[in-house]
This record gives C-alpha cells, sequence and structure tokens, in this order.
C-alpha cells in the first residue's frame, strides 16, 4: 500500500485502503476538482484491487503472473455500469532483504506497480488465471490521472 500511497499523493488524488471486510475491492481512488474556490472529491472514482508478489516473471516486454481465479472473476465479471476496478501488482525482488532500503537521503521500495484493466469471461474453478500486463503500464502519478479521466469519460458517454 506504500507503493499506492504515494503515487496517489504526488498525482493529488484521495486514495481509501477498505480493509474492514474482503469483498474483493481492496481501495478506491477519488480524484480532487476545483469547483469555484473550493476543493473536492469529483465523484468519479476508480476502484482497484492490489496485489504484492515475488511470483512473477519478465516475459520480453510483459509482466507474467497467475492471479488467483477468484479474484480474476472478481473483476471481471463487474457489470458496465459499476465502477471500473483495476489490478496493481506490485512486482517486488525475490530476496527480502532488497524490498526497503532507507539512508538520510532516500527511502526506496522496490521495485515497482503495474496496472491492468482486465477483460473477459470468468475462468470458472480453475485455481489461477496467467495474466499479462504490458511492462510500461507502471502506476505513476501521469498513469493514474490518465486512468481517472478515462473513467470518467467511460461514465459519462454512458448517459443520454
Amino acid at each position: 500500500m506504500a507503493h499506492i500511497y504515494a503515487v496517489a499523493g504526488v498525482a493529488g488524488v484521495n486514495h481509501a485502503y477498505k480493509a474492514v471486510f474482503d469483498y474483493g475491492v481492496d481501495g478506491q481512488f477519488d480524484p480532487v476538482v476545483l469547483r469555484g474556490t473550493r476543493r473536492i472529491v469529483s465523484g468519479h472514482p476508480l476502484a482497484f484491487q492490489a496485489k504484492a508478489t515475488i511470483n512473477w516473471e519478465l516475459v520480453g516486454d510483459e509482466i507474467v503472473y497467475d492471479l488467483e481465479a477468484k479474484t480474476y472473476d472478481d473483476i471481471v465479471t463487474r457489470q458496465p455500469s459499476e465502477v471500473t476496478m483495476i489490478l496493481i501488482l506490485l512486482c517486488m525482488p525475490k530476496d527480502q532483504v532488497d524490498w526497503h532500503l532507507a539512508t538520510p537521503d532516500a527511502t526506496m521500495l522496490r521495485n515497482c506497480c503495474y496496472w491492468a484493466v482486465l477483460k473477459g469471461g470468468p475462468c470458472g474453478t480453475t485455481s489461477s488465471k496467467r495474466i499479462r500486463i504490458p511492462a510500461n503500464q507502471i502506476l505513476t502519478p501521469d498513469n493514474l490521472l490518465e486512468l481517472l479521466a478515462a473513467e470518467k469519460e467511460r461514465r459519462l458517454t454512458q448517459w443520454p
């Protein structure tokens, strides 16, 4: 969550981690807009499911990860009228000692988070679903703002 908090903070986006009950959504990003002289939450959120793993591979220009089938199904079976949910995948180094470094000059969290909008049908009873995320889909403040703008546009086009 530290990676996600940092990205959202730099982007100027409110975010919440929903840890009370696990119903398939880990959190939500809420863009902040200026209305008049006040900053307020825009009402066009983006949900996320967050995963952290050492069990990933870089194959060519894609991150390959075996996502639990139930999690995959939770994401892809959302209705078009629902808020989009993205997967955020933190691909950590295999060795735990490389996950975090603190010095007087910097705090470093390794490696980075990738994002994906998963599409497709439910995978049913299998235990996992192999997903591929383009390696250029790194969760950055700019990418987060682009995702939020795309979600706003998607929702606005649903209204007559």
